[in-house]
């Protein structure tokens, strides 16, 4: 009987060890992680304030971007708690490190062109309108929806141009387009789109000019910010409508489509010295 006890006395002795043991281990990783998520959170915020001295984000985007940095940070600690020495747990490890570095490096150069939308990312080379305005976000005043319905459109644009390579994109958009924007950002947006083009045909009549010799008493400036305004005029019409009879739409109304003096008077000159076409540059006008 004694021996019984004794036993018994000697098993609840190490039961009651091995109890402490295990609530202690219990206590010290409960104190770890609360530790880890503070360090995880210090870690997440340094890195953000790094990216935000160089991009300005919406919150969604600084959301997303401050998740990641501190997924990584918890899921290293954790890694390293139950980490022995032995080649295994070092390529946990490893793989840890290597997942979370591509995830953000990955956000990180998104960001840089713009292609960076909360947790979305665009295609670099995704040159479509809905894409470009969802890039000009800020610039077009977009709301939440807009920017949701766009990246969706230009995710699908290139799904049904995989499966016909015959869709007509400039048709597909001149359709959508309208339903997402309002008249004013999607007359922006054109502006935007077709600014470098309209300056450069503008610099080249006014060259054409100058070689005509028809440049006299005409104010360069004044001519070039009257050609520019009419050739973005009709540069953004025919986007926006394409060959339809323009609709109604306020923000096109503002737009001066009129002829101007100066462009008539290198017209009618071109049309009187025909033989003076071949000496020049060829610069195609669509007007």
């Amino acid at each position: 009987m004694k021996k019984t006890i004794f036993a018994l006395a000697i098993s609840l002795a190490f039961f009651s060890h091995s109890m402490n043991a295990q609530t202690k281990q219990q206590n010290f990783n409960v104190k770890y992680l609360q530790q880890a998520e503070k360090n995880a959170d210090a870690e997440a915020r340094a890195q953000m304030v790094l990216i935000t001295r160089k991009y300005k984000l919406d919150s969604e985007t600084y959301k997303t971007l401050y998740q990641t940095y501190y997924n990584r940070r918890i899921e290293l600690e954790k890694a390293m708690m139950s980490t022995e020495k032995s080649k295994k747990s070092q390529n946990n490890l490893t793989s840890v490190i290597s997942k979370y570095d591509s995830i953000s490096n990955h956000y990180v150069q998104a960001l840089k062109n713009k292609n960076l939308i909360g947790d979305k990312v665009l295609r670099p080379d995704d040159n479509s309108k809905f894409a470009t305005a969802v890039r000009n976000r800020e610039k077009l005043k977009l709301d939440k929806t807009q920017i949701d319905s766009l990246i969706y459109q230009s995710k699908l644009m290139a799904e049904k141009k995989a499966e016909n390579e015959s869709l007509d994109l400039k048709s597909y958009e001149r359709k959508i387009l309208p339903t997402i924007l309002t008249d004013e950002q999607y007359t922006q947006l054109l502006i935007d789109l077709n600014k470098k083009t309209a300056n450069a045909w503008a610099k080249g009549s006014w060259q054409k000019m100058k070689e005509r010799g028809i440049d006299q008493g005409l104010d360069s400036t004044k001519v070039h910010n009257e050609l520019f305004n009419y050739n973005l005029a009709k540069l953004v019409k025919k986007e926006r409508f394409g060959k339809d009879v323009p609709k109604t739409s306020e923000s096109m109304r503002k737009m001066n489509t009129t002829l101007p003096e100066s462009l008539r008077r290198l017209q009618s000159d071109e049309a009187r010295n025909t033989s003076k076409k071949s000496e020049e540059t060829k610069t195609k006008f669509a007007w």
